[in-house]
């Protein structure tokens, strides 16, 4: 990632140089995004359940479950927050963890008593660290409109893959004059559909498919975007 052996002021200071320009840097400092959600935990899930109408994790979970309707898999639940996910999903027959940049929204989590394990940590660097085959299913649901450049992640979360397994996220679309890559006013990344597919391709998964879905709303506006589940065979 960019930047990412300057230190943590310095990559802040970097990146919002950058898009005082107008530039689209191509990743978010890991500092920044901490930051963000640190000060966010405490009102998260009633701020985005309740009044942004944010619903995947619903939906992730409902896709994760018709291809394990037995519950019997290992799943890794990449910026897992106040496990929003991990509530949808219920017990599991197999290892929940969940890792988020922001330990206050572990905090959050951590009284679920869902997850097998919760660490704090960054997904490339959890991904990298991960034995080679050792999920049945990577989730990441709303975490790479944070990231940006998924050129190390996808790669990272295939190998970390068992075969037949998947890697189900959620992104914002960008559209046409957006190119392949767009930081938006609001601080978040949105991907274009055949950026992702081929990203997906180039890693070796065996297909990569698209649903659409209403991310959120802001400022009462319906945000656009998919979710994404990359096959691996």
């Amino acid at each position: 990632m960019a930047g990412q052996s300057d230190p943590p002021d310095e990559a802040v200071r970097r990146f919002r140089d950058a898009v005082a320009r107008g530039e689209t840097p191509r990743t978010q400092p890991a500092a920044l995004v901490a930051e963000l959600f640190d000060g966010l935990a405490g009102r998260f899930e009633k701020h985005l359940v309740g009044r942004l109408q944010y619903r995947v994790p619903d939906r992730v979970a409902d896709i994760v479950l018709g291809r394990h309707p037995q519950r019997r898999l290992d799943l890794l639940d990449l910026g897992c927050g106040t496990g929003l996910l991990g509530l949808c999903l219920g017990r599991l027959d197999g290892d929940l963890i969940g890792v988020d940049l922001s330990a206050r929204m572990l905090d959050q989590a951590m009284p679920l008593g869902i997850y097998g394990e919760l660490r704090q940590g960054d997904a490339l660097a959890e991904l990298r660290a991960t034995p080679a085959g050792r999920y049945d299913c990577i989730a990441a649901c709303d975490v790479f409109i944070y990231v940006g450049d998924l050129s190390a992640l996808v790669p990272a979360a295939f190998r970390a893959l068992r075969p037949g397994g998947a890697l189900i996220f959620s992104c914002e679309e960008a559209q046409a004059a957006e190119g392949d890559l767009r930081l938006r006013a609001s601080g978040r990344y949105a991907h274009s559909r055949a950026s992702v597919a081929s990203l997906c391709r180039d890693a070796g998964f065996a297909g990569c498919t698209f649903e659409d879905i209403v991310l959120r709303l802001e400022a009462d506006r319906p945000i656009a975007g998919y979710i994404a589940t990359a096959e691996k065979r």
